[in-house]
């Protein structure tokens, strides 16, 4: 066989041995989005950074054992994240928490309490035959209690 064919096998070995062994030290971090939970399967990473910027200047650092999942609860919004196993720092991925609006008008007779059952706060238009007779604020699980008036309605919007 020629010398310079023996030289591009052993080449090719080479790559596709380093390849290997980068594929297989490499920091991989499988991410499910449920709600505004995210939950991390990591396969052999043991930090997990996020961060809201793409330029992870404010990083949150998550330990985790490799081979583990963890859920971790956010706010709504768009979040970068590298892994890192100690040796190679992983790509940076991301993923977004959606918003979500949601109001409930629970009946308790003369009152009613109107509840956030989304995960941001909202404002509230209080309105009667039409006309806006008031505005609540309300946090993020808050509620409020308001008197039961079938002229009144009540409009949420996300703050």
């Amino acid at each position: 066989m020629n010398k310079h064919i023996k030289m591009l096998i052993l080449q090719g070995i080479f790559i596709v041995l380093i390849l290997s062994i980068i594929y297989y030290i490499y920091p991989k971090t499988e991410v499910e989005v449920i709600d505004d939970w995210v939950k991390f399967n990591s396969i052999n990473a043991k930090v997990i950074m996020i961060s809201e910027n793409s330029d992870f200047s404010n990083p949150r650092y998550i330990e985790i054992e490799p081979g583990k999942k963890l859920s971790y609860e956010l706010n709504p919004g768009t979040y970068y994240y590298k892994s890192d196993n100690g040796l190679i720092e992983g790509l940076k991925n991301e993923f977004k928490i959606d918003s979500r609006v949601g109001l409930n008008l629970e009946d308790k007779g003369n009152e009613s309490d109107l509840v956030n059952v989304g995960n941001v706060k909202i404002n509230v238009t209080r309105a009667r035959n039409g006309m806006m007779v008031g505005h609540i604020i309300l946090e993020d699980g808050g509620e409020q209690s308001v008197e039961n008036s079938e002229e009144e309605e009540y409009i949420g919007r996300q703050s």
